[in-house]
């Protein structure tokens, strides 16, 4: 058995549906009523939550909100549910459950989640959605949906030139949430780019004598396949690889000469990546583990890094 000191294992959130009669306002809320765009809550109600929380859409005396909100509201804002909605609900879209617990985890941090145009966009707790600009996009996944690269790049890439941070919110089948924040680098470093006549970082030193590793020796022999395709342009970057074997991945990726300084980077070639959520959330909480990041490289034209790592909101 390992020793060491032993701390309390956390309480898990089970979200019981039902209002609590603890903190709760002294006259009932109304029940929504339900409209063709949503929920409708009428004043006073619902100028609090759309002043102080920016939920639901403005309307004539009163606010929309969706689905996702109303069960937000329920949990924390003693809102009523309308008679059998909920199980209807689930009985239609089985899914429903995890996506109220993704919008619940990051809304309970404090930031601001609002629907725009179907889209979860998020605000700094102390930010007016209607003049600020947003600082995020998030979406949410199961954690065994497949992990879909081509269109992942796509969306990062389009967030990016928006100054847009971009975060996927995976829902374990615990109903636990781990969210990552995904961004594209450009990794470089201060080394000098080994070329076919003199490459003295290549090889590991053994016996007296320096071995080359396959790849290495495919690189030298102007090999053209991926791989060695990838080994040219982290070593045109000023970049050194070494095998990423003991953390299950292709390369660990150094900026500074191997005894200098740890490898900043874990790296792994979209086509030996994770097929799901699962494997990505290995593959980072390993990497974050030993105080590395976990990069994917990617070609499409040209080679680029996607970046993930562990995000807390409301931090």
């Amino acid at each position: 058995m390992a020793g060491g000191k032993k701390g309390k294992p956390r309480m898990r959130n089970k979200r019981p549906v039902g209002l609590s009669l603890v903190d709760g306002p002294s006259k009932k809320h109304p029940t929504p009523e339900k409209r063709d765009d949503g929920w409708f809550i009428p004043d006073p109600t619902a100028g609090r939550l759309h002043q102080k929380s920016a939920l639901g859409t403005p309307t004539q005396g009163g606010i929309i909100i969706s689905d996702i909100e109303l069960m937000f509201c329920h949990w924390h804002r003693h809102i009523p549910l309308p008679d059998m909605w909920l199980e209807s609900k689930l009985q239609s879209n089985p899914d429903f459950v995890y996506e109220v617990v993704a919008f619940d985890v990051i809304r309970s941090s404090g930031d601001k989640v609002c629907n725009v145009d179907g889209r979860w966009m998020v605000w700094r707790r102390e930010e007016n959605p209607k003049s600020h600009q947003p600082m995020s996009e998030v979406k949410w996944f199961k954690s065994k949906s497949n992990f879909e690269i081509p269109e992942i790049l796509k969306w990062v890439s389009s967030n990016a030139e928006k100054d847009l941070y971009s975060d996927i919110a995976i829902v374990d089948d615990e109903m636990d949430v781990t969210i990552f924040r995904l961004q594209m680098i450009d990794p470089t470093g201060d080394l000098t780019p080994a070329t076919r006549e003199e490459h003295p970082l290549l090889g590991i030193e053994h016996l007296s004598r320096v071995f080359l590793r396959q790849e290495e020796i495919d690189w030298l022999n102007n090999s053209e396949d991926e791989v060695s395709d990838l080994f040219g342009e982290l070593n045109s970057r000023g970049l050194l690889v070494r095998p990423g074997f003991k953390y299950g991945c292709r390369w660990r990726v150094y900026s500074t000469p191997v005894e200098d300084d740890h490898a900043p980077w874990l790296m792994q070639l979209s086509s030996e990546s994770p097929k799901n959520w699962e494997g990505v959330c290995l593959s980072v909480r390993l990497a974050e583990g030993v105080n590395k990041n976990w990069v994917i490289a990617i070609k499409s034209g040209i080679w680029q890094f996607l970046n993930f790592r562990r995000h807390l909101p409301g931090r």
